[in-house]
């Protein structure tokens, strides 16, 4: 899910799970829905904005109405890399992040209705920029995410045209509710600009925890969610048939991709599911090289017993010298009634992505590092020394795993149309390079993040 054109993720508010994570339940009402992560993270948040409205601030000229809404979120996020400990006030990239939305609509006769979309992110100081020695990293005037008009047809589906999240963004789906996904989720929107830290040394290195969770298809470190970017596109979503929604996308340069998302409420189970497939070619944001991209994710959550979970699977398979690369996320807990301000969520997550270390290998957004042997030159480190004896043009960043886990306790509060969580992550990851022929690798040590925060929806 992801940002503007400057940086980028990964995630729009979905039209989609109705279009990333067209699935998940309203963080208050428990229904399903899917999202555009169709741009935002979470269709959950698409679907308690539907439940407001009645509440909100709506104006319009007499054949266009005018909707406004969003939300508001902050966090105290703690933070350990080894070598320092400090606390950060912040909020998340723009798709977590605080956001102002301006929706209108109008009919035009009984079948057929046109409208348009206006998504604004509200730039403050960020965990997906901050780093250890830039506690204000993020911070700028307000943003444009999402601006385009549609035209839908209750038989026939919805056209949208102009900048919009892709079909495909965002294929995660979960049913934990809003206030759950803000504290966890796929993208790696805590943490991934900290400096990696080599175990043995004392030096923070100039590449980031982002360098090894990079995506070819925005050049931008997310850990997942690779198409979670807004692009200027043509985008078609057709009408819900049994709970299956088509979604297809086209634009920017060259790109274009398909998803299919299927949602289901039932008296015991509400599950979701959504897959995608993406081919770039475009230069869009900072992307690397073109490649094809495939995902898919399931979500369930069984109702009597408040128990839910999650699971996500990405492949992005670019193309020239360079290495496919896998992600895998995985969420799980249970939604308990234990006081009347609303549900309590606790939850536990986990993920892992190989080879995303594109981030090494030259142009990385926020490190700027230029190769592998620049990204860790200094730190006394295993690749740094090889660097010394073998010499830049002999080391090559040859693999890398990156390995996450965290779990948090969210309490919705119904009366306020307000979340509020407490959560822990943890990250640990290694470098394979080799050096005139000889193998090697390098530990990190680990990242450790603490933060408390909560989000107001109106």
């Amino acid at each position: 899910m992801i940002k503007n054109d400057s940086i980028t993720k990964k995630i729009g508010l979905p039209y989609l799970f109705g279009a990333a994570l067209f699935a998940c339940t309203s963080a208050f009402s428990m229904s399903v829905q899917a999202a555009d992560l169709g741009g935002d993270c979470c269709a959950d948040l698409e679907q308690r904005i539907a439940e407001l409205e009645a509440t909100t601030a709506t104006k319009g000229n007499r054949k266009v109405s005018l909707t406004i809404s969003g939300w508001v979120t902050e966090q105290v996020m703690g933070w350990s890399d080894g070598l320092k400990t400090d606390a950060y006030v912040g909020t998340s990239l723009n798709d977590l992040g605080n956001r102002l939305h301006f929706d209108g609509s109008a009919k035009i006769n009984s079948e057929w209705s046109a409208g348009y979309s206006l998504r604004i992110d509200v730039v403050g100081a960020n965990g997906f920029v901050q780093d250890a020695h830039n506690p204000d990293g993020g911070e700028g005037p307000p943003d444009t995410l999402n601006s385009y008009w549609w035209v839908k047809s209750e038989r026939l589906g919805r056209v949208s045209v102009g900048r919009q999240s892709q079909a495909t963004d965002d294929v995660w789906v979960d049913v934990s509710g809003a206030g759950s996904i803000f504290a966890a989720n796929l993208v790696d929107f805590d943490g991934q600009n900290f400096q990696l830290v080599p175990n043995g040394s004392r030096t923070r290195a100039k590449a980031r925890w982002g360098d090894l969770a990079t995506c070819y298809t925005t050049g931008v470190g997310i850990f997942a969610d690779c198409g979670g970017d807004r692009t200027n596109n043509i985008r078609y979503d057709s009408p819900t048939i049994n709970g299956f929604m088509l979604s297809t996308s086209y634009g920017e340069a060259y790109y274009y991709d398909f998803a299919i998302r299927h949602n289901y409420d039932g008296p015991t189970w509400t599950t979701a599911f959504g897959a995608g497939f993406a081919r770039n070619t475009a230069h869009r944001i900072n992307a690397i090289t073109p490649d094809y991209y495939a995902q898919a994710s399931f979500a369930a959550l069984h109702k009597p017993t408040g128990l839910f979970g999650s699971i996500y699977y990405g492949h992005e398979n670019p193309e020239g010298d360079y290495k496919p690369t896998d992600q895998l996320y995985v969420k799980g807990g249970v939604r308990a009634s234990l006081n009347k301000l609303g549900a309590t969520v606790f939850y536990g997550e986990y993920g892992n992505d190989n080879d995303m270390f594109s981030g090494l290998l030259g142009g990385a957004v926020f490190s700027g590092v230029t190769d592998v042997c620049d990204g860790f030159a200094g730190t006394g480190g295993k690749i740094d020394t090889a660097c010394g004896a073998a010499g830049p043009n002999n080391v090559k960043a040859t693999g890398s795993t990156f390995d996450r886990f965290g779990f948090g306790i969210v309490q919705e509060i119904d009366a306020a149309s307000a979340a509020f969580w407490l959560k822990y992550k943890n990250y640990g990851a290694d470098v394979d390079f080799v050096a005139d022929g000889v193998h090697g690798n390098e530990d990190m040590k680990h990242l450790h993040i603490f933060a408390l925060g909560g989000a107001v929806f109106f």
